[in-house]
C-alpha cells in the first residue's frame, strides 16, 4: 500500500498553482477561505458589449480549432508563511487535440511536471520526484477537467483556454467587465479586456489580427490574503500543427516510481459520515 507521504496532494496544489485555470481554480482557492463553491449569480452582470464581442470571437477562434499548441510563459505568486509574496516563474508547452488529447509540459522554479491525457487516461509526472500518478477520466477534455477538479482539487493546463467554449467557462462566474483599450504585447498589437468575478479580478489581453487568439492573462485572487497574482504570456500559437500519436502517450523513466492522487470528495464524505 502507498503510504500519505508518497500521495500526489502537494504537487497538486502545486500543479495548480502553475497551470492556474480561471473558474475552477477560483473556486479552489475560495474553498481554501472555509466558503462554498457554488454557482455565481451573474444576473446582474455589467458587461460592455464591445468585451463581450472581443471575448467572444477568441472564444470562437478557439473552439474552432481540432488541434494547437501553444507556448506560455507563467509568473505566479506563492504566499509565504509569513505572509510575503514570492514570485515563482516557468515556461509552459500545451498541445490540444480534441475531443480528448492534452499534453503539456511545465518547467519551472520549482520542478518540471508534464501530463498526458489521451481519453479515458490522465497521466501526471514530476520529473524532479521522479514521481508518477495516473488517473482514469471522462472521454472528453470538458468532462476530465470537471472530474479533476471536482474530485482532486487540480485542473487540466490553462483549463479555461482549451475548453471547448472559453467564453462560456470563463463566463460563469464573471460579474462584469469593460474594455481598457489598445495595447502592445511582445510586439503585437491586442485589445485589452478586464473583468470582475466573485472571486477574483481578471484581464486578458486579444489579438486585434486574425484569427483572435489570447496574448496575455492576469488573475488578482482577490479573497486570499495579499491578493496573488497569476500572469501567463502566450506565444507560438501552431493552428495547424502536425501531431503524432506518441505525443499523448506517457513517456515515463523506467525507475518512476507510482504514487497515489488523493481523492478530496471521498475524503470530504469519510469525513461527514465520521461526524455524524
Amino acid at each position: 500500500m502507498v503510504g500519505i507521504k508518497n500521495t500526489l496532494i502537494i504537487a497538486l496544489f502545486i500543479l495548480s498553482s502553475a497551470f492556474m485555470p480561471l473558474t475552477e481554480q477560483t473556486q479552489v482557492a475560495h474553498a481554501q477561505q472555509g466558503g462554498d463553491t457554488g454557482s455565481t449569480d451573474t444576473s446582474q452582470s455589467t458587461i460592455d458589449p464591445e468585451a463581450f464581442e472581443v471575448l467572444n470571437e477568441m472564444s470562437n477562434t478557439l473552439s474552432s480549432q481540432r488541434e494547437f499548441t501553444f507556448d506560455t510563459e507563467i509568473t505566479n505568486d506563492i504566499t509565504y508563511d509569513s505572509g510575503q509574496l514570492i514570485q515563482m516563474g516557468g515556461t509552459l508547452k500545451t498541445v490540444v487535440k480534441r475531443p480528448n488529447h492534452v499534453y503539456a509540459k511545465y518547467v519551472g522554479d520549482i520542478n518540471t511536471r508534464e501530463v498526458w491525457y489521451s481519453g479515458k487516461n490522465l497521466t501526471f509526472y514530476i520529473e524532479n520526484k521522479n514521481f508518477y500518478g495516473q488517473l482514469e477520466t471522462p472521454d472528453n477534455i470538458d468532462a476530465t477537467m470537471d472530474f479533476l477538479i471536482d474530485n482532486y482539487n487540480f485542473s487540466l493546463p490553462l483549463a479555461d483556454i482549451i475548453n471547448s467554449d472559453p467564453y462560456e467557462s470563463v463566463m460563469e462566474t464573471t460579474l462584469g467587465g469593460f474594455v481598457v483599450g489598445d495595447s502592445n504585447v511582445g510586439g503585437q498589437e491586442c485589445t485589452h479586456l478586464a473583468f470582475t468575478a466573485k472571486y477574483v479580478d481578471w484581464q486578458i489581453w486579444v489579438s486585434n489580427e486574425n484569427p483572435a487568439l489570447p496574448c496575455k492573462l492576469v488573475i488578482n485572487y482577490t479573497q486570499i490574503e495579499g491578493v496573488p497574482q497569476y500572469q501567463a504570456t502566450f506565444s507560438n500559437w501552431n493552428l495547424k500543427p502536425e501531431l503524432s500519436k506518441s505525443t499523448f502517450t506517457p513517456n515515463l523513466p523506467k525507475d518512476a516510481v507510482k504514487i497515489d492522487f488523493i481523492n478530496f470528495k471521498k475524503e470530504k464524505e469519510v469525513d461527514n459520515n465520521e461526524e455524524k
